[in-house]
């Protein structure tokens, strides 16, 4: 089991773009102790691995040779699991309004010129959209927020990034 852990690690880290020295610094550790890692010489404990997951955006899973689906579907399990519980439920469901709406304009899509749309799918939709369109325009203000702050700090230590 160890040999196929550290061939995923090792897998990950390099799809990340990362050096052996950047997986030693996260961990706290040495680029050699990474190296004997990478090579089957010693365990990789519970915790470090966990760090691992984290740096590289990996659900834990991944490195028992579980799939969960390409890259970017790796790559979104393990970022909704780093959220706290509550922005977990918020991503889900986001996702879940998305999907629903994505697949009523599909269907519209399907409908030939001249026919119209079953009103319940009319319902459903604007019933998933209201709701989507009203967290995406509160998330809309924070992201306002946060960049006025940026913008604040950039300009009271005289850095111009409009280049």
């Amino acid at each position: 089991m160890n040999d196929l852990i550290v061939r995923k690690i090792k897998e990950a880290r390099l799809e990340r773009g990362l050096t052996q020295k950047d997986l030693a610094d996260h961990l706290g550790k040495t680029a050699a102790a990474i190296s004997d890692l990478e090579r089957g010489k010693v365990q990789v404990t519970a915790g470090d691995l966990y760090h691992i997951a984290q740096l590289l955006n990996k659900p834990i899973e991944y490195f028992y040779g579980e799939e969960f689906g390409d890259s970017a579907i790796q790559d979104l399990v393990a970022i909704v699991r780093k959220q706290p519980p509550k922005e977990q439920a918020n991503t889900i469901e986001l996702s879940r309004m998305l999907m629903q709406m994505q697949e009523i304009g599909d269907l519209a899509k399907s409908i030939p010129e001249g026919e119209e749309m079953p009103i319940e799918k009319v319902k459903e939709f604007y019933n998933a959209f209201i709701p989507f369109s009203t967290i995406i325009n509160k998330m809309n203000e924070l992201i306002n927020d946060i960049r006025d702050k940026f913008d604040e700090e950039l300009k009271k230590r005289g850095i111009d990034l409009s280049n």
